[in-house]
């Protein structure tokens, strides 16, 4: 190679280097350039949006128009079924039992006056025959002391003269104590007679009311001493339902204090939603031992279908768990209102004429499950809210729903911006 190629080759070489330096550095430059032009320029020349205020979103709410009225209350209890009258049938003579009501068995019904059980009367009846003699052989005695005096008296008559005796030689004569042992002995047998008849009657065990037999002890061929329990026997024409209620609901029920005062209805629910009709007839005077609830007796007429149809309803049964509704006293003036509606147990939510939410405290008079009364806090023909409402402010502005559609004129509201 020449000197001059050698020199001329070195001498290129810086200068190509400085080229590619240079475009690695104004290239990128000048890309960078180029796009924030066109940015620029696309930002400038663009269509612009026309800017608009974000809509208000007012809740939608569900409401009743609430109304004064006169409501009667209904207290809810629990109850079990327990006797109106109960028996425990005793033996007041002693001897074999010779004959059994057909009836005479456990669940078995016997109408009043009807013969149960039958003692053996025959010992019974021979004693009554020995008194009916004693009686007879009293009165012949007597009557042989009344002809002794007759001839006492006229004796005395001739050997006194009518002058003064003594009291006592005088009844002594006229045998007066005579005549009183005479009369006392026939009243001795005459009682002895009706003491014997007394037993023979009791022989024979009779119904003293209708009954249906809850328990029996002995059966035909038992042998039976005074005194001995021999059944018992529950009255058929009303039960009992010994219910459970607090005691702040007394106030509301009517409860007899004396007998043949009235007493509050109530509705008995039973055997799979069964229902009977009952009513309140004594407030018993201590509270119940668990709880500290106050108890009411409640009578339910002919609870095992005695004298109605036996198939129309199904019969009580003692010692049966029931479900009762009490109707209480009428309450005035007031409005009945949603338990739902009841916020926080002591407020209530209002839509006011200005389409606001006005939230007010109240005190309910009377609530139940499903009701609440009230007798303040309340106006006739209000708005009462009773949907819910995610975070409630008083004053907060409010849509009605109406047959769950919105009106129009809130319709039109909302669409436009504006708050009703």
């Amino acid at each position: 190679m020449k000197p001059d190629q050698i020199e001329d080759a070195g001498g290129n070489e810086p200068t190509g280097r400085r080229w590619r330096v240079l475009l690695k550095i104004v290239l990128p430059l000048l890309i960078l350039t180029i796009g924030i032009a066109g940015a620029v320029y696309l930002k400038r020349t663009g269509p612009e949006a026309p800017r608009k205020a974000p809509e208000k979103q007012v809740p939608l709410v569900q409401t009743i128009v609430v109304h004064h009225s006169s409501q009667r209350v209904s207290a809810p209890a629990m109850g079990t079924v327990i006797p109106s009258r109960e028996l425990l049938l005793k033996s007041r003579v002693s001897g074999e039992i010779v004959f059994a009501h057909p009836e005479f068995v456990e669940g078995g019904l016997i109408r009043k006056g009807e013969m149960i059980l039958q003692i053996d009367p025959a010992d019974y009846a021979l004693i009554v025959t020995q008194k009916e003699s004693g009686v007879t052989e009293a009165r012949y005695e007597l009557q042989l002391e009344l002809g002794r005096q007759d001839v006492a008296w006229r004796e005395w008559k001739i050997l006194n003269s009518d002058a003064p005796a003594d009291p006592l030689d005088e009844a002594l004569a006229l045998r007066k104590p005579h005549l009183e042992k005479a009369r006392a002995d026939l009243a001795a047998a005459e009682a002895d007679l009706e003491k014997a008849r007394l037993d023979l009657d009791r022989t024979r065990i009779t119904a003293p009311f209708d009954a249906v037999v809850r328990s029996r002890n002995v059966e035909t061929g038992s042998q039976t001493t005074a005194g001995e329990s021999l059944a018992t026997l529950v009255g058929t024409d009303t039960y009992w339902i010994q219910a459970s209620i607090a005691v702040s609901r007394l106030k509301w029920i009517q409860a007899p204090r004396k007998a043949g005062q009235p007493g509050s209805p109530a509705r008995v629910v039973y055997s799979e939603g069964r229902e009977r009709r009952g009513t309140v007839i004594r407030l018993l005077s201590d509270l119940q031992t668990d709880g500290r609830l106050a108890r009411l007796l409640v009578e339910v007429p002919d609870p095992i279908n005695i004298r109605s149809n036996p198939l129309s309803l199904p019969p009580l049964l003692l010692g049966e768990y029931v479900r009762l509704e009490i109707e209480g006293i009428e309450i005035s003036d007031v409005f009945e209102i949603p338990r739902s509606a009841l916020r926080d147990g002591s407020r209530i939510w209002v839509v006011n004429a200005d389409l606001r939410l006005e939230i007010r405290l109240v005190e309910p008079v009377w609530s139940d499950e499903k009701r609440i009364f009230l007798d303040q806090g309340l106006a006739d023909g209000e708005q009462l809210i009773v949907s819910d409402l995610a975070v409630p402010v008083a004053g907060m502005a409010l849509r009605i729903e109406r047959s769950g559609q919105e009106s129009p004129a809130q319709t039109s509201a909302t669409q436009t911006g504006r708050q009703p």
